[in-house]
């Protein structure tokens, strides 16, 4: 699938694409951020005509059609959309205001920014210096803000608190998904009055932040209760439950084995180990399973489980990891 990627960057990460700058330092200004992301050009609004008749010389005579602007790139003036006159843009210029306002703070660290679809997207996205690592896990989850702006489309310009690092239209759409899913999102309408909603961007950030350290105290909660071999094979027999006897085939039966084997691989890899006798290892092994062991029948199935709706088995495993810790 395409990145879909006309400019970009990218601090020291090269992207999966392989397209943009990849930067050692974060820019701290936003005139440095955009300008290394190609947005240095803004949306614009004009006027939109048609076709009114011909003068005496045969010449065509065009009338502006009330009601209507387009939506035009400020550098080659490429139509980006055609949209009623209500619409107000929200510049590149506005977005790195947005996001200082906001976070309350002039100094961002810039992680990426570009343009997609021939600059009907653009993004960028600021790193909240505030890493979450658990004890005996040795991965960091990078929290970010995010700015989606699509230009006349819509979906508007979106903020957003997200772990999804945007490098692409892929990343860009998973952040959206995510954003969507978890309610860390708040939109500003492109109205002319877009401004006076800052403080309730700033409170709706606020309550993002809020969620990632109660995440952060269930994991410290998680990872302070330890598991045996027993409790773990009654959770993985509980998670992955056979059915009844006159239910079963041998397939079936093979089905179910594999799912428990895929979990307890989990368990045994790299990335769990360290954290495979605690609570807390069991609850990121199913839903490690659930996102990407799992089968799915379609990738569209896969997308809806992974990313728009809630996985209820996920909350389920979390259910089901306290009843076994005191057994």
């Amino acid at each position: 699938m395409p990145a879909n990627v006309e400019s970009m960057f990218s601090v020291r990460e090269m992207p999966w694409h392989r397209e943009g700058l990849v930067l050692d330092q974060h820019p701290t200004t936003w005139d440095e951020a955009r300008r290394l992301a190609g947005l240095t050009w803004d949306p614009i609004t004009e006027p939109v005509y048609e076709l009114s008749g011909v003068d005496e010389a045969g010449q065509p005579l065009y009338a502006p059609i009330e009601g209507w602007q387009r939506i035009a790139r400020s550098d080659t003036s490429a139509t980006l959309w055609i949209n009623r006159e209500t619409y107000a843009v929200i510049d590149h210029g506005e977005m790195g205001e947005l996001v200082e306002a906001v976070l309350a703070q002039p100094n961002v660290q810039w992680e990426t920014a570009g343009v997609l679809d021939q600059g009907r997207s653009v993004w960028c996205l600021a790193l909240l210096d505030e890493p979450i690592q658990l004890p005996g896990d040795d991965t960091v989850t990078l929290p970010y803000l995010a700015i989606t702006n699509r230009h006349g489309q819509p979906g508007g310009c979106t903020l957003r608190a997200t772990a999804v690092r945007i490098v692409c239209g892929n990343t860009f759409r998973a952040a959206e998904l995510e954003g969507d899913r978890t309610g860390t999102t708040f939109s500003f309408i492109h109205k002319r009055g877009w401004r006076n909603r800052l403080e309730e961007a700033r409170q709706a950030v606020t309550g993002a932040r809020a969620e990632m350290r109660a995440y952060e105290e269930l994991a410290r909660e998680l990872l302070a209760l330890p598991i045996s071999t027993r409790q773990r094979e009654l959770f993985i027999a509980e998670f992955i439950p056979m059915p009844p006897d006159g239910l079963v085939t041998d397939r079936v039966a093979r089905n179910v084995e594999e799912a428990r084997k895929a979990i307890r691989d989990i368990l045994a890899s790299p990335t769990s180990v360290s954290v495979s006798h605690t609570a807390y290892g069991l609850v990121q092994a199913a839903g490690e399973y659930l996102d990407h062991v799992r089968r799915s029948r379609t990738w569209e199935t896969k997308l809806n489980r992974t990313l728009i709706r809630p996985e209820p088995l996920k909350a389920q495993a979390l259910k089901l990891v306290r009843e076994v810790v005191r057994v």
